[in-house]
């Protein structure tokens, strides 16, 4: 795609427009094409030789350097030990002068005076033959020295004139520093070896000189013994100095070329290839060594190379690129043509290349494919027509970046196909400009099909904003949905609702007939929601069997709880989901807002509480925010926090409410009941508290301590009399009762079948399999299992079939009107049932001596009842246990 200004010779394009005059007067082209051969040889060629040229004299002028270097460094060493031999002459005449007395203090003065007279000097000795110490200038009286073993006292010791000889640097014993001890022979007046008298010349003097030298960058200067000891060397190498070379290759090479003569070969200190020029000492065993490194005496050559190598590469290039270009020309105009058409005919998009009035002059033959039409079809008509009306003024917009001569980049706009459907196109539109004046002379367009990208773009911006199962709106667009609806309800002061819908019984199904099944009914849930609300409604899932629904411009406040009946009627009516005929009911809170100035967080809270008060009460049914609930449900939400930190303070405790035999009043057991003492709100009941606790999953924990806490209290009863507990649907769901009971048992000693667990229908209502279950494997421990408040759920007899229970609890409503025929009908029935099935039956809320005679009468084994006695503590129900018969039943 073309995406910037284009600055073609227009000429190129289209016939018509003018071509540069000095494109015409183009010929000859192989004269040309041979002027390019010469150029490119002869320039190259010169260049070439002026570069070998100046290589050359960069090495005369590096040989010099070294040469006229190491000149003088060696006149410079010469006249430096030249000056310390002198001093060691005149030291030998005194010796031989004090004899007798060399460590005298008058030998210590005449040797400081000598010392004095030469700055370079560190220290001046004199030894016996056998190298001890006998006067020194430095210190009187003389230090204990031994200098025997140092290699210039054994070989003047050795020899027999007076010769210098020259020491391996040492660092001296008094000034800490490099010293090159410089010694002459001491002989007495019979011509035998008597000693030596040795200088300390300070070897920083020559490295101060070296380094003061200017050099080129790269260069090495130092002094060395003829032996190939190196003794100074700058830049200064500590590790180097000291060090003799004679046994390298290096230094054999070395020492075969004469004095001053430069050299090329590979450094003895540096070990890369340099040119080396050695100054040899006149009369001492030292030489000299100046080099310099190749990279460096070629580094400004290399950098002159490189600038003609560019300017004379860049010279010949320009010159044979232009006459090559002036050769081609003539050809390249005549094909020019031909190939930019091909290329234009050969692509996927459509090219159009037209005239400042819009009209296309030439479209590719792929506007056949992407658009419809044949390409002359569309030549000399305004683009504008074929344009959707929506997208005309985006393409204007986008024409006038262009007049003023910006680079507009592309817009994308809906172009009617010829078969009347709009295909999505991307233009990018450059003007043309003529090379000599700059001004635009036309444009070029270049236009591609992005409808498969857009419908992508489209697709996932959908399910960014959609869920996958259902297709409705989720949580993002919901909220931007009500985001709208408060504006607009704030500008007009109309109403809108906010709905937390809820399905009931949607795990059940879920996980009897699987996944898929799930998935299936969620679909057909949200169609029926989609067909209730009206179409500016709002329907989205929020995951899970979890839907929130969004009404805006309600008419009236009233209508919001219409819309909720009848999402309820829908949702309830049977599905058939592969052949299974199933049923399920929806929750629905609700909360209604007038204006906007309620805020989207506050109206979903407020929905998620009325949806908590809909299925407290009952389930299918719908309820519309209050204040009152919101207060209540905050309440209820302290009261969790509260019951956390009262099990943490232990503020729970247990009651036992006495079960009597019917017939004897013998107490057999007793049902522990939970109680808690609030310490700022007092007593909360039971029927409050436990709700919370199962809610929170704090039953689970304080299920545990009850089971523990009623079997203990139960072990200091008589061995008939059993402890009956609840357990609640959270306990049954979770794992671990099984445990709990067999830990409580085994803590507490008490016997399993002096335990009885009491679960209520609504236990069995919710996953009754798993449910029977449990029951099933407790029953294996050996525990009781009675159902309580038998008689008050739609499917008693079924669990009956399915659960052989110990004992049956009928609900204290049917003991309460005993009295009404109907009621000790049922009595009679559910007692009739229990003898059957092997059940013993315990009439719950007995209150009342006629009603004791006619449970009797109807032939209920056990009663419970403030008849006999409320929940007592634990002391009380040990004291009770005690009271006769008579007592009990009176």
């Amino acid at each position: 795609m073309i995406a910037s200004r284009l600055s073609i010779p227009f000429g190129l394009w289209m016939p018509r427009l003018v071509v540069p005059r000095s494109l015409r007067m183009i010929g000859h082209g192989r004269r040309l094409r041979l002027s390019a051969l010469a150029v490119g040889i002869i320039i190259p060629a010169f260049f070439g030789h002026t570069l070998w040229s100046h290589r050359t004299l960069e090495f005369i002028d590096a040989e010099r350097e070294v040469a006229n270097t190491a000149l003088t460094l060696k006149h410079h060493a010469a006249r430096t030990i030249e000056i310390t031999d002198e001093r060691l002459q005149i030291i030998a005449s005194l010796v031989a002068l004090h004899a007798h007395d060399l460590g005298s203090e008058a030998m210590h003065i005449a040797l400081r005076k000598q010392l004095a007279r030469t700055h370079d000097l560190g220290n001046i000795v004199v030894t016996d033959p056998d190298g001890r110490a006998v006067a020194e200038a430095a210190v009187f009286p003389v230090r204990s020295l031994d200098v025997h073993e140092r290699d210039y006292f054994q070989k003047l010791r050795g020899q027999i004139d007076d010769g210098l000889a020259i020491g391996r640097p040492v660092i001296g014993s008094l000034s800490g520093k490099p010293m090159l001890p410089i010694a002459r022979r001491l002989v007495g007046p019979d011509g035998a070896f008597i000693g030596v008298v040795q200088a300390m010349l300070d070897i920083a003097s020559f490295q101060a000189v070296y380094d003061a030298v200017d050099n080129e960058p790269g260069a090495i200067l130092s002094l060395w013994r003829a032996d190939g000891t190196l003794l100074v060397r700058s830049p200064h190498a500590s590790e180097t100095i000291g060090r003799n070379f004679a046994t390298s290759d290096s230094y054999r090479h070395h020492a075969a070329v004469g004095d001053t003569k430069p050299f090329w070969a590979t450094g003895l200190t540096s070990g890369n290839e340099r040119v080396i020029a050695h100054g040899f000492v006149e009369g001492y065993p030292l030489y000299v060594a100046v080099s310099l490194s190749k990279d460096e005496v070629l580094a400004p050559w290399r950098r002159l190379a490189l600038t003609q190598g560019v300017l004379g590469g860049g010279l010949a290039l320009v010159l044979v690129s232009a006459l090559l270009l002036l050769a081609r020309e003539t050809e390249r105009r005549q094909v020019a043509s031909m190939q930019i058409r091909l290329l234009a005919d050969n692509v996927a998009d459509v090219f159009v290349l037209g005239g400042l009035d819009k009209l296309p002059l030439y479209v590719s033959p792929a506007a056949r494919i992407v658009l419809g039409y044949e390409p002359g079809d569309l030549v000399g008509r305004d683009p504008v027509e074929h344009l959707h009306p929506d997208d005309r003024a985006v393409f204007a917009e986008h024409w006038a970046k262009l007049g003023d001569k910006e680079s507009p980049g592309t817009c994308r706009v809906r172009h009617r196909h010829a078969d009347g459907h709009y295909v999505w196109i991307e233009a990018s539109v450059s003007l043309m400009l003529d090379p000599n004046d700059g001004c635009a002379t036309g444009y070029v367009a270049a236009l591609r099909d992005v409808t498969a990208h857009r419908e992508t773009e489209e697709r996932m911006r959908h399910m960014a904003l959609h869920d996958a199962l259902t297709g409705l709106p989720n949580r993002a667009l919901l909220l931007d949905r009500l985001d709208h609806a408060i504006a607009y309800a704030g500008r007009v002061h109309s109403s809108f609702a906010v709905m937390a819908c809820d399905l009931d019984r949607f795990k059940a199904i879920n996980d009897s007939l699987g996944h898929p099944a799930g998935d299936a009914l969620l679909r057909v849930v949200a169609e029926r929601m989609q067909a209730v609300v009206r179409s500016y409604d709002t329907v989205a899932r929020l995951g899970g069997d979890e839907f929130a629904i969004v009404l805006p411009h309600l008419a009236e406040p009233c209508s919001a709880n219409a819309i909720a009946n009848r999402l309820i009627a829908a949702v309830s009516e049977p599905i058939d989901l592969d052949g299974h005929k199933v049923e399920i009911g929806v929750s629905i809170g609700f909360t209604v807002c007038t204006g906007g100035d309620v805020g989207a967080d506050e109206l979903f809270k407020r929905a998620d509480i009325a949806l908590y008060e809909a299925k407290a009460a009952g389930r299918s049914t719908s309820r519309e925010f209050c204040a009152e609930a919101g207060a209540r449900i905050a309440t209820h939400g302290q009261l969790g926090l509260d019951m956390k930190e009262a099990i943490r303070r232990g503020e729970f405790r247990l009651v036992y409410q006495p079960v009597v035999q019917a017939d004897t009043a013998t107490v057999v057991g007793f049902e522990a009941l939970m109680r808690w003492r609030h310490p700022v709100r007092g007593e909360i009941s039971p029927a409050v508290f436990i709700p919370v606790a199962e809610e929170t999953g704090l039953i689970v924990p304080l299920g545990v301590w009850a089971l523990q806490e009623a079997c203990r209290e139960a072990m200091h009863w008589p061995a008939h009399v059993r402890v009956a507990v609840n357990v609640s649907a959270v306990q049954l769901r979770r794992e671990g009762l099984e445990t709990a009971v067999l830990a409580a048992l085994a803590a507490s000693g008490l016997s399993p079948n002096r335990l009885k667990l009491e679960v209520t229908e609504s236990v069995l209502m919710q996953d009754a399999d798993a449910a029977l279950a449990c029951l099933h494997r407790l029953r294996g421990l050996g525990v009781l299992i009675a159902l309580d408040d038998f008689g008050t759920g739609y499917s008693s007899l079924s669990y009956l079939r399915r659960f052989p229970f110990d004992r049956l609890k009928i609900d204290r409503a049917f003991i309460r009107d005993i009295a009404d025929p109907d009621a000790a009908a049922i009595v009679r029935a559910v007692v009739s049932l229990g003898e059957r099935l092997g059940m013993g039956i315990v009439a719950e809320g007995v209150e009342t001596a006629e009603q004791l005679d006619l449970v009797r009468q109807e032939g209920c084994h056990e009663v419970q009842g403030f008849l006999f006695s409320r929940p007592l503590p634990a002391d009380e129900a040990l004291a009770y246990l005690q009271l006769p018969s008579a007592l009990v039943a009176a």
